[in-house]
């Protein structure tokens, strides 16, 4: 009985996560100051089920909670919003579409996998500070390479003028080929958990798996 309803809770729960709409957590932030959360990275996303509990649950679902909470890696975190995109941009049909976590085939949750994968920088902590407007660059847990700058503008699009963002870019292109990057700001930058470094991704610009 308890794993049923169990199961039935999780259903709730994703079928949450990808139909009602989430927004910026909001708020002002020293963009200099790097937030201690004073908890691991998972133990962080699950306190705010708001934004994501559609991702921690698929995290889980992946077996990667021991990759996200690895010691000195970072995790960029996209949210619930993005994860309800990419099922809806991945099946039109509302018909089609997994109303529950038990209704993700086993070839699907193989592609979820691989994508939860290169939100993972394993090994090291990236940080506003260390970067600049120049790209440098990293490999994802998936071994897919990433990139990542720093971009600087205001309001009126005025650049080198406002707040500075965290760019991340992920690249797309075939194996052995051409590098093409599809890239999205990060929304909050350097949460300091207990092992790493958390950045949550904006969601208005940004699919799941970067599709």
């Amino acid at each position: 009985m308890k794993l049923i309803i169990a199961i039935a809770l999780a259903g709730m729960v994703f079928t949450s996560g990808c139909s009602k709409d989430y927004y910026a957590d909001g708020g002002i932030q020293d963009i200099d100051k790097i937030q201690t959360l004073g908890v691991s990275t998972m133990d962080y996303l699950k306190s705010r089920p708001d934004v994501f509990d559609t991702l921690t649950t698929l995290i889980t679902m992946a077996g990667l909670e021991s990759a996200v909470n690895a010691n000195g890696s970072t995790f960029l975190a996209p949210k619930d919003y993005s994860i309800r995109n990419y099922f809806i941009l991945k099946y039109p049909d509302p018909e089609k579409r997994p109303k529950t976590f038990d209704d993700i085939t086993e070839e699907e949750m193989e592609i979820i996998t691989a994508n939860l994968k290169n939100y993972i920088i394993p090994g090291k902590e990236i940080l506003r500070s260390s970067l600049a407007t120049t790209y440098s660059y990293d490999t994802t847990y998936k071994g897919t390479k990433a990139r990542f700058n720093i971009v600087q503008d205001d309001y009126l699009g005025n650049v080198n003028m406002g707040a500075k963002y965290i760019i991340f870019s992920l690249n797309k292109g075939n194996p052995g080929g051409a590098e093409i990057y599809q890239s999205v700001q990060v929304e909050t930058a350097d949460l300091h958990s207990t092992n790493g470094v958390v950045h949550v991704l904006a969601a208005d610009s940004h699919i799941f798996g970067f599709n």
